[in-house]
């Protein structure tokens, strides 16, 4: 049988994404450079090819200010609003490019906080994103956490219910980091429940985990059936990319995440007649074609790309 390149139905590039990079092309200029407080989208080609348009990354908006940067942008992971005030008291135009639907998030757990509840947030506490979140919600009245023993009422660990005298908030809300694996989410949801409701506590499971993610991750699943290995493009900054090698590498298959195509590794393709390919939201089209392209050169057919032709065919010049 003759290798065999299989492409997840889903990858790539989400509206999300698009939106972000439309918005910050538009504001991009040599004559008016913009500087992003934080790569705009974790990838680094992109970053790389904005930066020629004028987009520079700055690691602050005292950084920004300092290289004489009169706009700075928000990128697509949000920021809290401290950010946006910093940039007005120093005079800077403020360009927002934060998807929707981490703006979404960021909006309810404001609203969770003001209704009496303490915010978990599910998710790595030093990305942009959940930093955002916890910068809306108050950080005296939120937590972001991925594990139970890490929230700060637990003196117990593991399966131990809260000791006497350590009480969680009376009322508890739980949202997600936008792309994290939602059988993850969904099963520390349930431990926060089970330690906490013997209390006789109240605990609200909101899923905020986007549906971009949520595709991508049901496309991996179907890949997986299918595959030998998969081949996972995509920053190594990226959130959903990492958890995409992670859960295919859940499911049994050998996972690789590669940024770009030289990475790919021939020991990895031994014995391997049919290579899966999926890559994060926040991966150009050009980049997932350069891996295929290298896997053709290995030996292995070209692809079926008709259930990913529609949004390649749209994909913009980045």
């Amino acid at each position: 049988m003759a290798k065999q390149i299989v492409l997840a139905e889903t990858m790539g590039y989400c509206w999300g994404v698009r939106r972000t990079l439309e918005i910050i092309q538009r504001a991009s200029g040599l004559d008016r450079p913009v500087a992003t407080i934080g790569d705009v989208i974790h990838n680094p080609q992109t970053v790389e090819r904005l930066r020629a348009n004028g987009v520079e990354t700055a690691t602050s908006i005292d950084d920004a200010a300092m290289r004489g940067f009169e706009r700075v942008s928000i990128t697509a992971h949000g920021a809290g609003p401290e950010r946006t005030d910093d940039a007005r008291r120093r005079g800077l135009e403020m360009i927002d490019t934060t998807c929707p639907l981490v703006t979404k998030v960021q909006r309810l757990g404001q609203k969770l906080v003001r209704e009496g509840y303490f915010l978990i947030v599910y998710g790595d506490a030093p990305h942009p994103e959940v930093r955002g979140i916890m910068g809306w919600a108050g950080t005296t009245r939120a937590i972001a956490a991925k594990h139970v023993h890490e929230l700060p009422w637990s003196a117990a660990r593991g399966d131990d219910a809260f000791p006497d005298d350590v009480q969680p908030p009376r009322k508890l809300a739980i949202v997600s980091q936008t792309t994290k694996n939602v059988n993850e989410f969904m099963a520390f949801a349930q431990e926060v429940v089970a330690l906490a409701a013997g209390k006789g506590g109240e605990v609200r499971i909101c899923n905020t985990i986007c549906q971009p993610t949520a595709e991508r991750q049901n496309a991996l699943h179907k890949l997986a059936e299918e595959v030998d290995a998969i081949i996972v493009v995509g920053g190594r900054k990226s959130s959903n990319t990492t958890r995409l090698a992670e859960v295919g590498r859940s499911y049994g298959i050998p996972s690789y995440h590669i940024e770009r195509a030289e990475e790919i590794d021939d020991d990895w393709l031994t014995n391997i007649e049919r290579v899966g390919i999926t890559a994060g939201a926040s991966t150009p089209d050009d980049v997932i074609i350069s891996v295929i392209d290298a896997l053709q050169i290995r030996g292995y057919a070209s692809p079926d790309v008709s259930v990913w032709s529609e949004a390649l065919m749209e994909a913009p010049a980045y």
